[in-house]
């Protein structure tokens, strides 16, 4: 097996992570590996898990292709869902419908299991589309928490979608990352400010010689 891609995965939720898989430096998820490499690093499947859906890729191209269709349309769906609400706007009735088609899927699935710690959610079967599950549930609960969707940000880079939830004490970043896009942004304001302030005084030089 190839080394997998490792994903960024600094939006603060799995969903959004998700929906990030696709962005101005290209596609990252090519193939059901890479789905399955996604899920496994965002701590949405075991690493047992990951390696028999791995195998069973293998062994079941086609199925897991189908798969991967699945994941593009449900990533689609999400950052329109989450695009909206970042923006203030109520997400299109068809964005939802695409969640909520894959979310009845995922809870026919969903169990109580013990460990530990005491209880917590799992999976009672193992699927080629159980990468799929633990982001719908990621979604689903993202959605339905009225403090965290309003912290549903979308990047304010020119060339950037990202979404992310914002953490910051004042509800104020604008950037997915200060370190990326957010000094890009600065620069390139700052040349703006600079490029406008020696237009405005050729300009000014211009009319005092005429």
């Amino acid at each position: 097996m190839t080394d997998a891609f490792v994903f960024d995965l600094d939006a603060g939720c799995a969903c959004l992570d998700f929906a990030n898989t696709h962005d101005s430096t290209g596609e990252h998820l090519n193939t059901y590996a890479d789905l399955v490499a996604f899920a496994a690093q965002s701590q949405l499947l075991t690493p047992l898990d990951a390696e028999w859906l791995h195998a069973a890729g293998r062994a079941d191209a086609r199925a897991a292709d189908a798969v991967l269709r699945r994941a593009m349309q449900l990533r689609g769906a999400l950052h329109a869902i989450f695009s909206a609400l970042a923006a203030g706007r109520t997400a299109h009735a068809a964005d939802l419908e695409q969640l909520n088609g894959e979310l009845a899927v995922t809870q026919g699935h969903a169990c109580v299991v013990a460990d530990e710690s005491g209880y917590r959610w799992g999976w009672a079967a193992r699927e080629l589309d159980a990468p799929l599950w633990g982001v719908c549930r990621s979604a689903a609960e993202l959605l339905t928490s009225e403090q965290d969707r309003r912290r549903v940000r979308e990047c304010g880079g020119v060339d950037c979608r990202w979404l992310f939830l914002d953490t910051s004490k004042n509800r104020t970043r604008q950037w997915c990352s200060m370190a990326s896009c957010g000094n890009r942004e600065k620069a390139r304001r700052h040349y703006q400010r600079r490029r406008t302030a020696s237009t405005m005084a050729s300009a000014a030089n211009i009319g005092k010689a005429s």
